[in-house]
Protein backbone atom coordinates (compact mmCIF):
# COMPACT_ATOMS: atom_id res chain seq x y z
CA UNK A 1 0.00 0.00 0.00
CA UNK A 2 1.44 3.69 -1.00
CA UNK A 3 2.58 5.85 1.28
CA UNK A 4 0.23 8.94 0.62
CA UNK A 5 2.01 11.69 2.48
CA UNK A 6 4.58 11.86 -0.18
CA UNK A 7 2.52 12.22 -3.35
CA UNK A 8 -0.53 14.02 -2.32
CA UNK A 9 -0.31 18.11 -1.32
CA UNK A 10 -3.66 20.20 -0.40
CA UNK A 11 -3.89 23.34 -0.78
CA UNK A 12 -5.74 25.17 1.99
CA UNK A 13 -5.81 28.21 0.47
CA UNK A 14 -7.46 27.31 -2.65
CA UNK A 15 -10.91 28.68 -3.91
CA UNK A 16 -11.19 24.18 -4.84
CA UNK A 17 -12.49 22.41 -1.95
CA UNK A 18 -10.33 19.74 -0.52
CA UNK A 19 -12.14 17.24 -1.35
CA UNK A 20 -11.93 18.26 -5.21
CA UNK A 21 -8.18 18.79 -4.69
CA UNK A 22 -7.63 15.04 -3.73
CA UNK A 23 -10.33 14.36 -6.49
CA UNK A 24 -8.19 15.93 -9.03
CA UNK A 25 -4.83 14.43 -7.91
CA UNK A 26 -5.63 10.83 -7.93
CA UNK A 27 -7.43 11.19 -10.93
CA UNK A 28 -3.99 12.67 -12.39
CA UNK A 29 -2.22 9.96 -10.92
CA UNK A 30 -4.31 7.17 -12.08
CA UNK A 31 -4.52 8.80 -15.91
CA UNK A 32 -0.70 9.27 -16.04
CA UNK A 33 -0.12 5.49 -15.17
CA UNK A 34 1.57 6.25 -11.96
CA UNK A 35 -1.18 4.43 -10.19
CA UNK A 36 -1.88 1.19 -11.99
CA UNK A 37 -4.99 -1.06 -12.61
CA UNK A 38 -5.46 -3.42 -8.85
CA UNK A 39 -3.25 -1.32 -7.05
CA UNK A 40 -4.53 -0.61 -3.50
CA UNK A 41 -4.97 2.94 -2.34
CA UNK A 42 -5.22 3.88 1.34
CA UNK A 43 -7.97 3.21 3.46
CA UNK A 44 -10.06 6.53 3.89
CA UNK A 45 -8.99 6.83 7.73
CA UNK A 46 -4.96 6.31 6.92
CA UNK A 47 -4.97 9.09 4.54
CA UNK A 48 -6.93 11.09 6.14
CA UNK A 49 -4.66 10.91 9.20
CA UNK A 50 -1.49 11.57 6.63
CA UNK A 51 -2.96 14.41 5.25
CA UNK A 52 -4.38 15.92 7.91
CA UNK A 53 -7.82 16.53 6.87
CA UNK A 54 -11.09 14.97 8.28
CA UNK A 55 -11.93 11.47 6.95
CA UNK A 56 -15.02 12.30 5.70
CA UNK A 57 -12.88 14.55 2.78
CA UNK A 58 -11.21 11.52 1.87
CA UNK A 59 -14.24 9.50 2.07
CA UNK A 60 -16.40 11.68 -0.60
CA UNK A 61 -13.46 12.20 -2.90
CA UNK A 62 -13.05 7.87 -3.19
CA UNK A 63 -16.88 7.79 -3.30
CA UNK A 64 -16.64 10.30 -6.43
CA UNK A 65 -13.90 8.41 -7.99
CA UNK A 66 -15.87 5.12 -7.59
CA UNK A 67 -18.87 6.98 -8.97
CA UNK A 68 -17.10 7.84 -11.80
CA UNK A 69 -15.46 4.22 -12.34
CA UNK A 70 -11.52 5.35 -11.23
CA UNK A 71 -11.62 3.03 -8.46
CA UNK A 72 -13.21 0.05 -7.46
CA UNK A 73 -14.49 0.17 -4.04
CA UNK A 74 -15.05 -3.43 -2.62
CA UNK A 75 -17.09 -4.54 1.13
CA UNK A 76 -14.41 -6.03 3.13
CA UNK A 77 -11.35 -4.94 1.19
CA UNK A 78 -8.83 -2.52 0.20
CA UNK A 79 -10.25 0.00 -2.46
CA UNK A 80 -7.97 -0.53 -5.70
CA UNK A 81 -7.83 1.25 -8.78
CA UNK A 82 -10.18 0.08 -11.28
CA UNK A 83 -8.84 -2.39 -14.52
CA UNK A 84 -9.62 -1.16 -17.69
CA UNK A 85 -8.27 2.39 -17.44
CA UNK A 86 -5.97 3.25 -20.09
CA UNK A 87 -3.29 6.36 -19.46
CA UNK A 88 -3.36 9.35 -21.46
CA UNK A 89 -1.99 9.30 -25.06
CA UNK A 90 0.31 11.47 -26.08
CA UNK A 91 -0.88 15.38 -26.33
CA UNK A 92 -2.06 16.98 -29.57
CA UNK A 93 -2.45 20.81 -29.31
CA UNK A 94 -5.39 22.59 -28.04
CA UNK A 95 -7.21 25.39 -30.11
CA UNK A 96 -9.18 27.82 -27.87
CA UNK A 97 -7.84 29.94 -25.58
CA UNK A 98 -8.65 29.24 -21.30
CA UNK A 99 -11.15 31.96 -21.23
CA UNK A 100 -13.62 29.45 -23.28
CA UNK A 101 -13.94 27.31 -20.11
CA UNK A 102 -17.11 27.99 -18.50
CA UNK A 103 -16.29 25.46 -15.63
CA UNK A 104 -12.75 26.34 -14.08
CA UNK A 105 -12.08 29.98 -13.91
CA UNK A 106 -8.50 29.74 -12.39
CA UNK A 107 -5.39 29.76 -15.56
CA UNK A 108 -3.85 26.33 -15.87
CA UNK A 109 -2.37 25.02 -18.32
CA UNK A 110 -4.53 24.09 -21.63
CA UNK A 111 -5.24 20.18 -21.69
CA UNK A 112 -4.20 18.05 -24.65
CA UNK A 113 -6.75 16.14 -26.71
CA UNK A 114 -5.20 13.04 -26.52
CA UNK A 115 -6.00 10.76 -29.90
CA UNK A 116 -9.32 8.88 -29.73
CA UNK A 117 -7.96 5.08 -28.80
CA UNK A 118 -11.45 4.85 -27.92
CA UNK A 119 -11.85 0.94 -27.43
CA UNK A 120 -9.20 -2.13 -28.13
CA UNK A 121 -11.21 -4.89 -30.47
CA UNK A 122 -11.72 -6.43 -26.64
CA UNK A 123 -13.31 -3.98 -25.28
CA UNK A 124 -16.94 -2.93 -26.08
CA UNK A 125 -17.78 0.31 -27.86
CA UNK A 126 -18.14 2.97 -25.37
CA UNK A 127 -22.03 3.73 -25.58
CA UNK A 128 -23.14 7.56 -25.24
CA UNK A 129 -26.74 6.80 -26.78
CA UNK A 130 -29.15 8.47 -25.04
CA UNK A 131 -31.70 6.82 -22.37
CA UNK A 132 -29.57 5.29 -20.44
CA UNK A 133 -28.72 6.14 -16.81
CA UNK A 134 -25.80 5.60 -14.11
CA UNK A 135 -25.65 2.67 -12.87
CA UNK A 136 -23.76 2.82 -9.63
CA UNK A 137 -20.71 0.12 -8.79
CA UNK A 138 -22.78 -1.20 -5.72
CA UNK A 139 -26.18 -1.80 -4.73
CA UNK A 140 -27.93 0.60 -2.33
CA UNK A 141 -27.68 -0.41 0.28
CA UNK A 142 -31.57 0.91 1.41
CA UNK A 143 -32.66 -1.14 -1.89
CA UNK A 144 -30.48 -4.30 -0.95
CA UNK A 145 -32.81 -3.96 2.64
CA UNK A 146 -35.94 -3.27 1.04
CA UNK A 147 -36.14 -6.18 -1.22
CA UNK A 148 -34.30 -8.52 1.19
CA UNK A 149 -37.68 -7.61 3.21
CA UNK A 150 -39.65 -8.19 0.71
CA UNK A 151 -38.62 -11.04 -0.68
CA UNK A 152 -39.36 -12.57 3.20
CA UNK A 153 -43.05 -11.81 2.66
CA UNK A 154 -45.36 -14.98 2.69
CA UNK A 155 -46.22 -16.25 -0.88
CA UNK A 156 -49.86 -15.41 -1.94
CA UNK A 157 -52.32 -17.45 -3.63
CA UNK A 158 -53.60 -14.95 -5.53
CA UNK A 159 -51.73 -11.84 -8.02
CA UNK A 160 -51.02 -8.39 -6.86
CA UNK A 161 -54.39 -5.83 -7.80
CA UNK A 162 -54.41 -5.12 -11.40
CA UNK A 163 -53.83 -1.54 -10.23
CA UNK A 164 -50.88 -2.12 -8.52
CA UNK A 165 -50.27 -2.73 -4.45
CA UNK A 166 -52.15 0.05 -2.03
CA UNK A 167 -48.90 0.84 -0.46
CA UNK A 168 -46.96 1.40 -3.58
CA UNK A 169 -49.71 3.35 -5.22
CA UNK A 170 -49.70 5.50 -1.80
CA UNK A 171 -46.31 6.45 -1.98
CA UNK A 172 -46.08 7.28 -5.70
CA UNK A 173 -49.44 9.69 -5.05
CA UNK A 174 -47.34 11.18 -1.71
CA UNK A 175 -43.97 11.83 -4.23
CA UNK A 176 -45.73 13.81 -6.81
CA UNK A 177 -47.41 16.16 -4.23
CA UNK A 178 -43.97 16.76 -2.78
CA UNK A 179 -41.69 16.75 -5.82
CA UNK A 180 -43.89 17.35 -8.48
CA UNK A 181 -46.81 19.56 -7.31
CA UNK A 182 -49.42 17.23 -8.69
CA UNK A 183 -52.61 17.21 -6.37
CA UNK A 184 -52.86 13.55 -6.26
CA UNK A 185 -54.92 10.87 -4.22
CA UNK A 186 -53.97 7.01 -4.31
CA UNK A 187 -57.06 6.32 -6.19
CA UNK A 188 -55.79 8.20 -9.18
CA UNK A 189 -52.26 6.39 -9.32
CA UNK A 190 -52.01 2.64 -11.34
CA UNK A 191 -48.79 1.27 -11.49
CA UNK A 192 -47.38 -0.08 -14.89
CA UNK A 193 -44.02 -1.96 -16.08
CA UNK A 194 -42.41 1.67 -17.44
CA UNK A 195 -43.53 4.79 -19.97
CA UNK A 196 -44.17 2.01 -22.74
CA UNK A 197 -46.47 0.11 -20.88
CA UNK A 198 -48.22 3.73 -19.30
CA UNK A 199 -48.46 4.43 -23.05
CA UNK A 200 -50.20 1.28 -24.24
CA UNK A 201 -52.77 1.61 -21.64
CA UNK A 202 -53.54 4.98 -22.91
CA UNK A 203 -53.90 4.36 -26.87
CA UNK A 204 -56.13 0.93 -26.04
CA UNK A 205 -58.15 3.38 -23.53
CA UNK A 206 -58.80 5.64 -26.12
CA UNK A 207 -59.54 3.62 -29.03
CA UNK A 208 -58.30 2.44 -32.50
CA UNK A 209 -58.58 4.58 -35.08
CA UNK A 210 -58.15 7.75 -32.67
CA UNK A 211 -55.81 10.44 -34.00
CA UNK A 212 -52.64 11.41 -31.12
CA UNK A 213 -50.34 14.63 -31.95
CA UNK A 214 -46.38 13.72 -31.24
CA UNK A 215 -43.33 15.71 -31.10
CA UNK A 216 -41.22 15.45 -33.84
CA UNK A 217 -38.30 14.82 -33.60
CA UNK A 218 -39.59 13.07 -30.36
CA UNK A 219 -39.65 9.24 -29.12
CA UNK A 220 -39.90 6.76 -32.07
CA UNK A 221 -41.02 3.99 -29.36
CA UNK A 222 -43.75 6.21 -28.39
CA UNK A 223 -45.20 6.17 -32.54
CA UNK A 224 -44.48 2.30 -32.52
CA UNK A 225 -46.45 1.74 -29.84
CA UNK A 226 -49.43 3.86 -30.48
CA UNK A 227 -49.50 2.24 -34.38
CA UNK A 228 -49.68 -0.96 -33.15
CA UNK A 229 -52.53 -0.13 -31.02
CA UNK A 230 -54.36 1.17 -33.63
CA UNK A 231 -54.01 4.97 -32.85
CA UNK A 232 -53.47 7.83 -36.26
CA UNK A 233 -50.79 9.24 -35.45
CA UNK A 234 -50.00 12.97 -36.61
CA UNK A 235 -46.21 13.99 -35.61
CA UNK A 236 -45.76 18.31 -35.32
CA UNK A 237 -42.84 19.82 -35.40
CA UNK A 238 -41.19 21.47 -32.30
CA UNK A 239 -38.35 23.11 -30.64
CA UNK A 240 -36.73 23.70 -27.31
CA UNK A 241 -39.96 24.42 -25.97
CA UNK A 242 -41.43 21.43 -26.87
CA UNK A 243 -44.72 21.43 -29.09
CA UNK A 244 -46.61 24.97 -29.03
CA UNK A 245 -50.23 25.24 -27.68
CA UNK A 246 -50.86 27.71 -30.72
CA UNK A 247 -49.46 24.77 -33.08
CA UNK A 248 -51.54 22.16 -31.86
CA UNK A 249 -54.51 24.69 -32.15
CA UNK A 250 -54.15 25.44 -35.76
CA UNK A 251 -54.30 21.54 -36.77
CA UNK A 252 -56.97 21.32 -39.06
CA UNK A 253 -58.53 18.27 -37.39
CA UNK A 254 -58.41 18.34 -33.61
CA UNK A 255 -57.04 15.27 -31.96
CA UNK A 256 -58.05 12.93 -29.70
CA UNK A 257 -54.83 13.20 -27.65
CA UNK A 258 -51.14 14.81 -27.82
CA UNK A 259 -47.86 13.72 -26.14
CA UNK A 260 -45.56 16.12 -24.67
CA UNK A 261 -42.48 15.90 -23.10
CA UNK A 262 -42.94 19.24 -21.04
CA UNK A 263 -39.78 18.95 -18.31
CA UNK A 264 -37.35 17.79 -20.97
CA UNK A 265 -38.24 17.43 -24.76
CA UNK A 266 -36.60 14.56 -26.49
CA UNK A 267 -34.42 14.56 -27.82
CA UNK A 268 -34.01 18.57 -28.46
CA UNK A 269 -33.21 19.18 -24.70
CA UNK A 270 -35.25 22.07 -23.92
CA UNK A 271 -38.45 22.82 -21.63
CA UNK A 272 -41.74 24.10 -22.15
CA UNK A 273 -42.26 27.46 -20.64
CA UNK A 274 -44.62 27.93 -17.42
CA UNK A 275 -47.19 30.25 -20.13
CA UNK A 276 -47.10 27.53 -22.68
CA UNK A 277 -48.31 25.08 -19.97
CA UNK A 278 -50.84 26.99 -18.90
CA UNK A 279 -52.03 27.77 -22.28
CA UNK A 280 -51.79 24.24 -23.80
CA UNK A 281 -54.02 22.91 -20.68
CA UNK A 282 -56.50 25.47 -21.36
CA UNK A 283 -56.53 24.26 -24.97
CA UNK A 284 -57.17 20.88 -23.46
CA UNK A 285 -59.83 21.75 -21.61
CA UNK A 286 -61.63 23.83 -24.23
CA UNK A 287 -61.54 21.78 -26.90
CA UNK A 288 -61.65 18.08 -25.63
CA UNK A 289 -57.92 16.85 -26.40
CA UNK A 290 -56.46 14.41 -23.71
CA UNK A 291 -52.76 15.55 -22.71
CA UNK A 292 -50.39 13.11 -22.06
CA UNK A 293 -47.89 14.09 -20.33
CA UNK A 294 -44.45 11.92 -20.29
CA UNK A 295 -42.28 13.53 -17.61
CA UNK A 296 -39.02 12.68 -18.86
CA UNK A 297 -36.11 13.62 -16.31
CA UNK A 298 -37.82 15.49 -13.97
CA UNK A 299 -35.72 14.84 -11.52
CA UNK A 300 -32.41 15.47 -13.00
CA UNK A 301 -32.70 19.38 -13.18
CA UNK A 302 -29.23 20.95 -13.13
CA UNK A 303 -30.13 24.68 -14.06
CA UNK A 304 -32.91 26.76 -13.05
CA UNK A 305 -35.94 26.15 -10.65
CA UNK A 306 -37.87 23.00 -11.70
CA UNK A 307 -41.54 23.78 -12.91
CA UNK A 308 -44.37 22.15 -11.84
CA UNK A 309 -45.82 19.71 -13.83
CA UNK A 310 -48.16 20.04 -16.34
CA UNK A 311 -51.02 17.54 -14.62
CA UNK A 312 -50.52 20.16 -11.49
CA UNK A 313 -52.47 22.78 -13.64
CA UNK A 314 -55.05 19.86 -14.43
CA UNK A 315 -58.78 21.39 -13.85
CA UNK A 316 -59.90 17.57 -13.66
CA UNK A 317 -59.58 14.82 -16.46
CA UNK A 318 -57.95 16.71 -19.27
CA UNK A 319 -54.19 15.72 -17.88
CA UNK A 320 -52.85 12.22 -18.01
CA UNK A 321 -49.57 12.41 -16.36
CA UNK A 322 -46.56 9.46 -16.42
CA UNK A 323 -43.58 8.65 -15.12
CA UNK A 324 -41.04 6.19 -14.56
CA UNK A 325 -38.45 4.62 -11.96
CA UNK A 326 -36.62 2.72 -14.89
CA UNK A 327 -34.42 5.47 -15.43
CA UNK A 328 -34.59 6.82 -11.85
CA UNK A 329 -33.11 3.83 -10.11
CA UNK A 330 -32.59 1.34 -13.11
CA UNK A 331 -34.15 -0.15 -16.58
CA UNK A 332 -33.95 -3.70 -15.13
CA UNK A 333 -36.40 -2.29 -12.42
CA UNK A 334 -39.66 -2.38 -14.74
CA UNK A 335 -41.60 0.07 -12.84
CA UNK A 336 -43.53 3.05 -13.29
CA UNK A 337 -47.02 4.61 -12.92
CA UNK A 338 -49.43 6.72 -14.04
CA UNK A 339 -51.49 9.19 -12.96
CA UNK A 340 -55.48 10.03 -13.82
CA UNK A 341 -58.25 11.98 -11.90
CA UNK A 342 -60.36 9.48 -10.35
CA UNK A 343 -64.09 9.44 -11.57
CA UNK A 344 -62.83 10.95 -15.36
CA UNK A 345 -63.99 9.11 -18.30
CA UNK A 346 -60.38 8.45 -18.90
CA UNK A 347 -59.25 7.06 -15.47
CA UNK A 348 -62.51 5.05 -15.79
CA UNK A 349 -61.06 3.68 -19.18
CA UNK A 350 -57.50 3.27 -17.93
CA UNK A 351 -58.94 1.05 -14.95
CA UNK A 352 -60.90 -1.39 -17.09
CA UNK A 353 -57.96 -1.71 -19.68
CA UNK A 354 -55.52 -2.21 -16.62
CA UNK A 355 -58.08 -4.74 -14.97
CA UNK A 356 -58.64 -6.73 -18.50
CA UNK A 357 -55.31 -6.90 -18.53
CA UNK A 358 -53.67 -7.51 -15.21
CA UNK A 359 -51.00 -6.38 -13.39
CA UNK A 360 -47.31 -6.47 -14.90
CA UNK A 361 -45.38 -4.96 -12.22
CA UNK A 362 -43.79 -8.45 -9.37
CA UNK A 363 -45.43 -8.02 -5.79
CA UNK A 364 -42.12 -8.34 -4.50
CA UNK A 365 -40.60 -5.09 -6.72
CA UNK A 366 -43.90 -2.98 -5.81
CA UNK A 367 -43.81 -4.31 -1.76
CA UNK A 368 -39.79 -3.16 -1.78
CA UNK A 369 -40.58 0.11 -3.87
CA UNK A 370 -43.38 1.11 -1.52
CA UNK A 371 -40.89 0.66 1.53
CA UNK A 372 -37.94 2.51 -0.01
CA UNK A 373 -39.85 5.41 -0.82
CA UNK A 374 -41.24 5.16 2.98
CA UNK A 375 -37.87 4.91 3.98
CA UNK A 376 -36.90 8.03 2.15
CA UNK A 377 -34.45 5.87 0.38
CA UNK A 378 -35.16 7.03 -3.34
CA UNK A 379 -35.03 10.74 -2.40
CA UNK A 380 -31.73 9.91 -0.97
CA UNK A 381 -30.68 8.02 -4.29
CA UNK A 382 -31.91 10.46 -6.43
CA UNK A 383 -29.86 13.22 -5.09
CA UNK A 384 -26.93 11.31 -5.35
CA UNK A 385 -27.35 10.36 -8.71
CA UNK A 386 -28.43 13.98 -9.49
CA UNK A 387 -24.67 15.17 -8.22
CA UNK A 388 -23.29 12.15 -10.18
CA UNK A 389 -24.66 13.81 -13.68
CA UNK A 390 -24.09 17.31 -13.10
CA UNK A 391 -20.19 16.11 -12.26
CA UNK A 392 -20.62 14.25 -16.00
CA UNK A 393 -22.09 17.32 -17.27
CA UNK A 394 -19.38 19.53 -15.98
CA UNK A 395 -17.03 17.09 -17.60
CA UNK A 396 -18.49 17.45 -21.01
CA UNK A 397 -18.55 20.89 -20.86
CA UNK A 398 -15.19 21.54 -19.81
CA UNK A 399 -13.97 19.22 -22.53
CA UNK A 400 -15.80 20.86 -25.13
CA UNK A 401 -14.98 24.26 -23.82
CA UNK A 402 -11.38 23.68 -23.98
CA UNK A 403 -11.27 23.42 -27.18
CA UNK A 404 -13.49 26.20 -28.33
CA UNK A 405 -16.91 23.57 -28.78
CA UNK A 406 -19.38 25.17 -25.96
CA UNK A 407 -21.19 26.99 -27.78
CA UNK A 408 -21.86 24.18 -30.11
CA UNK A 409 -24.00 22.59 -27.29
CA UNK A 410 -27.45 22.70 -26.06
CA UNK A 411 -29.99 20.80 -24.13
CA UNK A 412 -27.96 20.88 -20.95
CA UNK A 413 -30.34 22.34 -17.96
CA UNK A 414 -31.30 18.59 -17.80
CA UNK A 415 -31.72 15.18 -18.25
CA UNK A 416 -29.16 12.70 -19.42
CA UNK A 417 -27.83 14.10 -22.50
CA UNK A 418 -26.63 16.49 -24.50
CA UNK A 419 -27.14 18.39 -28.26
CA UNK A 420 -24.02 19.07 -30.33
CA UNK A 421 -24.68 20.95 -33.26
CA UNK A 422 -22.42 20.07 -35.98
CA UNK A 423 -20.29 21.85 -38.61
CA UNK A 424 -20.80 22.66 -42.05
CA UNK A 425 -19.72 19.78 -43.63
CA UNK A 426 -20.06 17.37 -41.57
CA UNK A 427 -23.39 14.85 -41.82
CA UNK A 428 -24.72 13.33 -38.93
CA UNK A 429 -24.56 10.21 -40.59
CA UNK A 430 -20.67 10.54 -41.69
CA UNK A 431 -20.22 11.70 -37.19
CA UNK A 432 -21.46 8.20 -36.15
CA UNK A 433 -19.29 6.16 -38.87
CA UNK A 434 -16.56 8.21 -38.11
CA UNK A 435 -17.07 7.69 -34.13
CA UNK A 436 -18.04 3.67 -34.28
CA UNK A 437 -15.02 3.03 -36.47
CA UNK A 438 -13.32 4.80 -33.29
CA UNK A 439 -15.42 2.32 -30.83
CA UNK A 440 -18.17 5.40 -29.90
CA UNK A 441 -21.78 4.76 -30.01
CA UNK A 442 -23.95 8.28 -30.34
CA UNK A 443 -27.29 8.97 -32.11
CA UNK A 444 -28.38 12.07 -34.15
CA UNK A 445 -31.39 14.05 -33.88
CA UNK A 446 -32.64 13.38 -37.27
CA UNK A 447 -32.46 9.84 -35.88
CA UNK A 448 -35.75 10.66 -34.10
CA UNK A 449 -37.75 12.67 -36.59
CA UNK A 450 -40.10 11.47 -39.16
CA UNK A 451 -38.87 14.06 -41.81
CA UNK A 452 -35.36 15.45 -42.99
CA UNK A 453 -33.64 18.18 -40.68
CA UNK A 454 -30.95 20.57 -42.60
CA UNK A 455 -29.69 21.27 -38.91
CA UNK A 456 -28.60 17.59 -37.81
CA UNK A 457 -26.49 17.28 -34.76
CA UNK A 458 -25.41 14.54 -32.73
CA UNK A 459 -27.61 13.60 -29.52
CA UNK A 460 -24.57 12.66 -26.85
CA UNK A 461 -25.83 10.82 -24.17
CA UNK A 462 -23.50 11.31 -20.47
CA UNK A 463 -25.59 8.78 -17.91
CA UNK A 464 -24.50 5.25 -18.29
CA UNK A 465 -20.79 4.84 -19.37
CA UNK A 466 -18.35 5.60 -16.57
CA UNK A 467 -16.43 8.72 -16.32
CA UNK A 468 -13.25 7.44 -17.54
CA UNK A 469 -14.72 5.65 -20.65
CA UNK A 470 -17.08 9.25 -21.13
CA UNK A 471 -13.88 11.41 -20.83
CA UNK A 472 -12.62 9.02 -23.65
CA UNK A 473 -15.68 9.08 -26.08
CA UNK A 474 -16.13 12.87 -25.51
CA UNK A 475 -12.57 13.06 -27.08
CA UNK A 476 -13.29 11.10 -29.85
CA UNK A 477 -16.08 13.07 -30.50
CA UNK A 478 -13.72 16.43 -30.35
CA UNK A 479 -11.27 14.65 -32.90
CA UNK A 480 -14.12 13.71 -35.34
CA UNK A 481 -15.33 17.83 -35.01
CA UNK A 482 -12.25 19.11 -35.37
CA UNK A 483 -10.84 17.01 -37.91
CA UNK A 484 -14.09 18.26 -39.68
CA UNK A 485 -13.51 22.08 -39.08
CA UNK A 486 -9.75 21.75 -40.15
CA UNK A 487 -10.64 20.33 -43.34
Amino acid sequence: MLDASIWIGLDRGSEESLAAQLVRQLRDRILSGDLREGEAIPSSRALAESLGVARSVVVRAYEQLGGEGYLDPRLGSATRVAAGIVPAAAPVPASAPESANPVRERVRPEPPVAPSRATTPAEDPIDLRTGHPYAPPLVPEEWRRALAVAARDPLRSYAPPPLGEWRLREQIALHLRRSRGVACTTEDVIVTSGTSDALLLVSLALGAGARIATEDPGYPEASAVFETAGLRVEPLPVGERGLLPDLLGAMRTRPDAALVTPSHQFPLGGRMTAPDRTALVSLAARTGTLIVEDDYDSEFRHLGAALPAIAALDPGGVVVHIGSLNKTLSPSLRCGYLVATSGSPIHDRLTRTRTVLGPTVPLVTQSALAAFFASGGLRRYVARTRREYRHRRALLLERFAEHGLADRLSGLDGGLHAVLRLPSGLSGAEAVEALESRGVLVETVAQFSSRPRADDALAIGYGAATAVRLDRGLRAVIEVVGEARGR
